[in-house]
């Protein structure tokens, strides 16, 4: 081959090479611009499924609808019921106490613990029968009987329950420096009323620096100590909080302060969370939320970047999260079998008293600091006397009401309560927490804050455990002083902001949807509208006397039932007395018609719809679907159908009945 030819050959294949790296460049270069644009959309499109993700599950969910006359008591109900409050007396009979020795005289040998476990493997039965022999031979019956009933005791019947209260008020009530608010104060399990016994002295008596004392209303709760158990499945914390707010309006209190720890802190969380138009604070020793789904992903976080979650000096209460798991594992053993088969232990522990004093006098050594666990004792008597732990544990076995008590535990676990998801129900009630080192649990405030929207203020202890109001007293007492006196604060800057901001004489003619408007319910209660978001709304306008009445409650129960879960449907109504006087009965008259026709929709206070006085609400929805003779209002039951935007989008006459709505509905689904 000539030099020429080599040359053209290899000049060829020079280009041929540039020309395939070129090639090739451009393919990289190409992949790496469809690299970055997926990158980019994939980023994209995580951010809006978080911040999606993130404002559902911060999203308040809705506060449940419960029936508050719900019968728990035998059947038939009494059409005459008792609601009477009458005198209650603690007794310990004769019967009782000759039974109780007897069985403790007789009881079995138990079995020798193992060598230097302490508590490790549960009540140490060396100590066991020390605590016994006590119990037997120098618990006095007679003068403990007398201790209990220092404070004045009642029972009255609520939702066919004989519940029990003591009820404590200040002995000096003229003094003008403090104002007597009252307070319900909520044990839990396996305490009783018994705890407070050291704490209600000091609540009750006025004190320099507080606008306040307190009238301690103190109840056994259903199913514990003097207090009824249900007779039927289904009484689990909420119906517990409404049976118990029943009681605080039976008492004439329509306004009230809350403190609880244990089941007294989920059912206060109720209470606060159900009325928050009824209780002004809540105080709680046992400050958790417990089934947010954002909580473990906070505490996951919090183990890789702690300083963001959690303050220093409290590290050491919420990690490592390894060893707060396993100890709450260890714990917990009580409550799966509480809340699967409380029949069955309830069983043994009705039987035996040696039984029921170390199932629950083991609780009140490991819980008060797990450190105790290491001695033979349990150290029960290094925070408490053994009179008193002894009169908690007698208290269970007089009213033979460990059974009824664990079963809440069931009741909180069911299918029921979960559904409700309340720990994602929002509470605007002003709350307090007072943190105790070995409570069971701990959590930052930035959790307490997903749930609590005016969560105030956290008070740190370095001491005390679960059973603080029995532990510690003067503690407990000097913080709930604190507390109230703020939440009386809290509730005057709001009045003081609400009176200094300027009232817009038409605020209809500025709102776009129905969710620029508050309402207030037929309990008084404030009602943010905007709670509806993402809920296609009927709007109607309701009386009890009016031809039409019947045909529609019955028809928009209807369209309730088979909308409300499937699509979201909501019907907000809405009493009016302007059309010849058809609505003339008090919010609690209207409340007792519509409970009798099995209203489940929600129903607001009485209001104008026609007119100057017409509410700003009604106004709106006149302007935004004007009728076919004019905006005004014909009769009752004109209904306004409102999208998912909160735009009202169709109006029917009162002549339309609600079951011919479906094909209107289904558009905006």
């Amino acid at each position: 081959m000539s030099d020429k030819k080599k040359s053209a050959g290899k000049k060829d294949s020079t280009k041929k090479e540039k020309e395939r790296k070129n090639a090739s460049l451009k393919t990289v270069k190409s992949s790496f611009n469809w690299f970055k644009i997926i990158t980019i959309f994939s980023a994209a499109v995580t951010v809006v499924l978080s911040a999606h993700l993130y404002n559902t599950v911060t999203t308040s969910k809705e506060v449940p609808k419960l029936n508050v006359d719900e019968w728990w008591g035998p059947l038939p109900m009494n059409p005459k019921q008792d609601l009477s409050i009458r005198p209650y007396r603690i007794e310990f009979s004769d019967v009782i106490v000759n039974d109780l020795r007897e069985r403790l005289m007789h009881r079995r040998p138990f079995t020798p613990p193992l060598e230097d476990v302490g508590f490790k493997y549960g009540f140490n039965t060396n100590f066991l029968a020390r605590v016994l022999d006590y119990w037997q031979n120098s618990y006095d019956f007679a003068s403990r009987e007398k201790f209990l009933n220092q404070f004045n005791h009642f029972v009255t019947n609520i939702q066919g329950l004989d519940i029990h209260f003591m009820h404590v008020k200040p002995k000096h009530t003229d003094d003008s420096q403090h104002t007597v608010v009252p307070l319900l104060l909520l044990h839990g399990w396996p305490g009783s009323v018994r705890e407070f016994y050291e704490l209600v002295p000091r609540l009750t008596a006025p004190r320099a620096g507080s606008r306040v004392v307190f009238e301690v209303i103190a109840p056994s709760l259903p199913g514990y100590g003097f207090s009824q158990g249900a007779v039927r499945p289904g009484l689990g914390p909420l119906e517990v909080a409404v049976v118990l707010r029943n009681l605080m309006q039976r008492l004439g209190h329509s306004q009230y302060y809350v403190q609880g720890g244990d089941w007294g802190h989920f059912i206060g969380s109720n209470l606060a969370t159900l009325f928050p138009g009824e209780v002004l604070g809540f105080h709680t020793n046992m400050p958790i939320v417990a089934s947010h789904p954002l909580v473990p992903v906070v505490t996951i976080f919090g183990m890789f970047f702690p300083s963001l979650v959690v303050e220093p000096e409290l590290h050491s209460r919420m990690y490592p999260w390894g060893q707060k798991l396993a100890f709450t594992v260890e714990e917990t053993g009580y409550l799966h079998e509480q809340a699967t088969k409380p029949d069955t232990v309830g069983v043994a522990l009705t039987d035996s008293p040696a039984g029921l004093a170390a199932y629950i006098l083991e609780k009140f050594s490991t819980w008060t600091n797990p450190a105790f666990k290491k001695a033979g004792d349990g150290e029960l008597l290094n925070k408490f006397a053994l009179t008193h732990l002894l009169d908690n544990v007698m208290i269970y076995w007089a009213t033979n009401s460990i059974t009824t008590s664990m079963r809440l535990y069931a009741e909180h676990f069911s299918k029921r309560y979960m559904e409700h998801k309340m720990d994602q129900v929002h509470t605007t009630v002003p709350t307090w927490g007072i943190k105790f080192k070995h409570e069971l649990g701990f959590q930052p405030d930035c959790i307490l804050k997903l749930k609590y929207k005016n969560y105030l203020h956290s008070t740190i202890v370095e001491d005390g455990g679960h059973f603080a109001a029995f532990e510690l007293p003067d503690v407990m007492a000097d913080d709930i002083f604190k507390a109230v006196n703020t939440f009386i604060e809290f509730h005057e800057q709001k009045k003081k902001e609400a009176a200094e901001k300027p009232i817009d004489p038409e605020p209809h003619k500025k709102a776009t949807t129905v969710y620029d408007f508050t309402v207030k319910d037929i309990n008084g209660n404030d009602v943010k509208l905007d709670k509806y978001r993402g809920h296609v709304l009927i709007i109607v306008n309701v009386a009890s006397q009016c031809g039409l009445t019947s045909t529609n409650y019955q028809e928009l129960n209807a369209l309730y039932d088979k909308y409300a879960k499937s699509r979201g449907l909501r019907i907000l109504a809405f009493p009016c007395n302007q059309f010849l006087g058809q609505e003339p009965g008090t919010a609690k008259d209207i409340l007792t018609f519509t409970k009798e026709r099995g209203v489940k929709f929600d129903l607001f206070e009485k209001v104008d719809v026609n007119g100057d006085t017409a509410h700003p609400l009604w106004k709106f929805l006149k302007q935004t679907q004007s009728g076919t003779f004019g905006d005004f209002i014909k009769w009752n039951f004109s209904k306004f159908i409102v999208d998912k935007n909160g735009v009202p989008v169709e109006r029917l006459a009162p002549n339309v009945n609600p079951s011919e709505l479906e094909p209107l509905l289904a558009k905006y689904w």
